[in-house]
């Protein structure tokens, strides 16, 4: 009977596990598949199943969601599935997938899926290398398209980068490709690129592309993702460390697949711009390697490809940066295979090739050979390409094949003149167009009786338009400002109609960069004395002048010297003076570049400038009255010989044209130094301030600051009045004046005398020479301040004056009656019983001692007025009276009185 149970009980267990069975399977046979999901949290909830074929099942329908649409133009749900993603929780879900701590456990299968999801949402589209390229050469790039920046930096938030790095080393060499791929779609940011780098990414890389179980895709995914990641300077280093270029070359440029070669040639091209990377291209003959995979030769054996020729063009563009590189490739015929190249119907190739060549072009022999080879027919005929980034290169390539005469010459003669224009031309029109559509969506933002939807919609389109092409107006300016650099293609570009007017057109561009490019081009026309009335005819200077501020060196050093070259002629110098040029000529003397450290050429051009400017005595004035004259001084003691010198000619001609600034400074003019109105004396001891400035401040007892100006001085004017008669009537005349005989000197030296007597009568007469310390005028000097209710003079107004007044006047009046015979000194002490003290020498021309020496007197127009003391020559000594009345030699130390 307990036998019997036993049996039972075993019958009735058998019974419920099968009965259980039954009825699991009945559940699975249950499931309705395939199902209709119509949201993506749906199948990430499925993902969190514990059983593989369902985990497996929803994350391929995921993958498959994701994946509808067309390239390019994907659907609303897409943007539905990366929010979820994103937003709903969906992204821990596929990482947490990638790790051992899965919900099914660990799986490749689910694994390679996940990985797909993750490249997907990150914008599978952006780790084509062509794309990445496009964005290099300045078109604008999709890859925040629906949202897929945000899923990349959430991914990286979550640390999703750790897994696919490790997935790197997985057993299944389809999962490692596919987390190779995945990494490329995620490798565009440089913080991105820096952790994979910190997480080993290089070298798993690597070591993918070597594994020779790895068929021709996962390799060619592991190129890819080091062409996103060798982006990061750290990357370079680190594969420089590891002697990745061999693997490069060796298992990608020599690979068969030529997806492979595309993108190992492209990672190489990052590689290079580190030092070490670009040796062991050299030493390893990849340079060979590069331009035979160009197949652009006779002798090749290899069939041309688009896409490999376009990176290998890359590549190369990017080692010619090299002068070594650049030799290399002229002498393997590189140059020759590039200019091939340049005859493909792929705008691609045509845009890399062109660029690389335009690289090789810095130097002279590759210029030529470049030239020899029709480079320049065959870039000049590319200026008419369809796609605007052949244009620019193009454009980019021509400015550095346009390098003097003969090359100018060959520009010309293959019609780049004509083309040039043409595409400026164009260029200036589409930003006419975007400037004038800007102008009526802010009107329309401005605008009171528009209502609010009509508002919404103009500032929608506002934020949608799109400025021309920046890469391609630079350029175009680029190759103008080269060919404007030759005197011979200046003169066709003139030619052309409206060419120059373009340019100028392009220097009013909001972008500061394309400004300054035009800026560049346009200076080069002031060059010719054709150039300059047709820039003042279009108004230049402004632009001009503001293009002093900009941050670029090259356009404050084009800028300065245009300013100078207008300052060559007095209609130039007029039409800079009434621009208000002059301040930030000065300002420029203290030129920073966009580092902020000082600009040494821009500087060293403005110096030159104010000295062309300096030609005229108002421009001179105006210069020394802003700070000019502080500025050069301070100037010609710099450690930087090229300014130094340069600022010690244009103080000298500061001088010439501005006496009251000489008189500052030197404390003389010279006979030749001819004043008139507006001169003024500031005395010793203080810095040089403008005229202006002086009679602004207030009265006080500091020393008295002289001015001579008839124009405004009605006294001073009848005195130069009354000494004109008095003179003619001692028979000066023009004539007499250029005379230089006897009897004509001595009508000079009587005119003199009668001066010097008229002008101690006007002020105070004489006084005996030791009692000169009592001759008070102190009180006339403080009575002529409250007169002006000003520090400074007007030497008219002087009733009772010492030797420094009169000297000042007496040269003053010199220069209008006897000029180029009078010159003033002062002393050179700031302290003492002399301070101040001036005297006048006189000379006539004619009147020479026995051996042809140039006599010449001093003037004594305090004491013994009218005497003319010799200073003596060689072979006269001087008159003693000639030292006791400049207070020299042992007359400097004895007070007077």
């Amino acid at each position: 009977r307990v036998l019997s149970r036993r049996v039972r009980q075993r019958w009735g267990t058998n019974m419920a596990e099968e009965e259980n069975k039954q009825e699991s399977a009945a559940r699975m046979a249950q499931l309705p598949l395939p199902v209709t999901v119509e949201q993506p949290g749906t199948l990430i909830m499925l993902l969190q199943s514990p059983e593989q074929p369902v985990t497996l099942s929803a994350a391929k329908a995921l993958y498959h969601f994701a994946k509808d649409g067309g390239e390019g133009n994907e659907p609303e749900v897409i943007m539905h599935l990366r929010g979820a993603l994103g937003d709903g929780g969906g992204i821990p879900v596929v990482i947490k997938l990638l790790t051992k701590e899965a919900w099914c456990g660990p799986d490749y299968e689910v694994q390679a899926v996940c990985l797909n999801i993750l490249s997907r949402c990150a914008g599978e589209a952006v780790a084509d290398g062509r794309l990445i390229l496009r964005k290099r050469n300045g078109e604008s790039c999709q890859a925040d398209k629906n949202g897929e920046e945000k899923c990349r930096l959430k991914t990286v938030e979550l640390g999703g980068l750790k897994p696919m790095v490790e997935h790197l080393k997985s057993e299944e060499l389809d999962v490692a490709g596919k987390a190779a791929y995945c990494i490329a779609c995620h490798a565009l940011d440089s913080p991105v690129r820096l952790g994979i780098h910190i997480l080993g990414g290089v070298a798993l890389l690597l070591q993918l592309m070597s594994n020779k179980n790895a068929d021709d895709g996962v390799v060619n995914q592991a190129a890819l993702a080091l062409s996103t990641v060798l982006q990061h300077v750290e990357a370079k280093d680190e594969l420089y460390r590891l002697k990745g270029m061999k693997v490069l070359i060796d298992q990608g440029l020599m690979s068969d697949s030529v997806d492979v070669q595309e993108n190992a040639a492209r990672a190489l091209a990052y590689a290079i711009e580190q030092e070490g990377n670009l040796k062991d291209l050299r030493r390893l003959e990849g340079i060979d390697k590069l331009i035979e995979m160009l197949a652009a030769l006779p002798d090749t054996d290899r069939l041309p490809n688009d896409k490999v020729r376009q990176s290998v063009s890359f590549a190369l563009s990017l080692s010619a940066f090299d002068s070594e590189c650049r030799t290399e490739i002229r002498m393997k015929e590189g140059l020759r295979a590039l200019s091939n190249c340049l005859a493909s119907e792929e705008a691609r190739v045509q845009e890399e090739a062109l660029m690389a060549l335009a690289n090789c072009a810095f130097d002279i022999p590759c210029k030529q050979t470049i030239g020899a080879l029709g480079g320049m027919k065959n870039g000049i005929g590319l200026l008419s390409n369809g796609e605007l980034s052949v244009v620019a290169n193009a454009c980019v390539a021509l400015s550095r094949l346009v390098f003097d005469f003969m090359s100018g010459l060959d520009f010309v003669e293959e019609g780049g003149v004509a083309q040039l224009a043409s595409v400026l031309n164009n260029y200036c029109k589409l930003y006419e167009q975007y400037v004038e559509s800007k102008q009526k969506y802010v009107d329309d933002l401005s605008k009171d009786d528009v209502d609010e939807e009509a508002k919404k919609a103009a500032q929608d389109a506002l934020e949608k338009l799109e400025i021309p092409d920046l890469r391609l107006g630079r350029a175009i300016l680029e190759n103008c400002k080269s060919c404007a650099e030759q005197g011979n293609v200046r003169e066709e570009m003139r030619k052309e109609e409206n060419f120059f007017g373009n340019m100028f057109r392009m220097i009013k561009h909001e972008d500061e960069i394309v400004s300054g490019m035009a800026c560049q081009a346009l200076a080069n026309a002031a060059f010719d004395v054709e150039g300059r009335p047709m820039l003042l005819e279009m108004n230049a200077i402004p632009e001009f002048v503001k293009c002093l501020t900009y941050k670029d060196v090259d356009t404050q050093l084009s800028a300065a010297r245009a300013i100078g070259n207008f300052a060559m002629d007095s209609y130039g110098r007029q039409k800079l003076f009434e621009s208000k040029a002059m301040a930030p000529l000065v300002a420029q003397l203290e030129a920073k570049d966009e580092n902020g450290k000082d600009a040494i050429e821009p500087r060293r051009a403005a110096i030159l400038a104010i000295g062309k400017c300096a030609s005229d005595r108002s421009s001179a004035v105006e210069l020394c009255d802003i700070g000019a004259l502080s500025k050069l001084l301070s100037l010609m003691d710099t450690h930087w010989k090229q300014l130094g010198q340069a600022a010690e000619d244009a103080v000298e001609r500061l001088l010439q044209k501005s006496q009251s600034a000489k008189l500052w400074l030197r404390g003389e003019v010279d006979f030749e130094d001819r004043t008139s109105d507006g001169w003024f004396d500031m005395g010793v001891g203080r810095p040089y301030t403008s005229l202006a400035d002086l009679q602004k401040e207030t009265v006080n007892t500091n020393r008295e600051v002289l001015l001579a100006d008839a124009s405004q001085d009605n006294r001073l004017k009848q005195l130069v009045e009354e000494v004109k008669a008095e003179c003619a009537t001692l028979g000066l005349s023009q004539i007499v004046l250029d005379k230089r005989d006897a009897a004509s000197t001595e009508v000079k030296k009587k005119c003199v005398v009668k001066m010097a007597e008229i002008l101690s009568q006007r002020l105070g007469g004489s006084i005996l020479y030791d009692k000169y310390m009592d001759f008070g005028y102190s009180t006339e000097i403080q009575r002529c301040k409250q007169l002006r209710k000003s520090n400074v003079v007007w030497v008219g107004d002087l009733k009772k004056a010492g030797c420094r007044h009169r000297a000042f006047l007496f040269k003053y009046l010199c220069d209008l009656v006897l000029p180029y015979l009078c010159r003033l000194e002062r002393t050179k002490i700031e302290r003492g019983a002399h301070v101040g003290h001036a005297w006048n020498v006189v000379k006539f021309f004619g009147d020479v001692d026995q051996e042809g020496q140039q006599k010449t007197y001093t003037v004594d127009l305090m004491h013994n007025v009218g005497s003319l003391y010799e200073n003596g020559t060689d072979f006269n000594p001087a008159d003693e009276w000639a030292a006791k009345y400049q207070r020299k030699d042992v007359y400097h130390f004895i007070s007077l009185g």
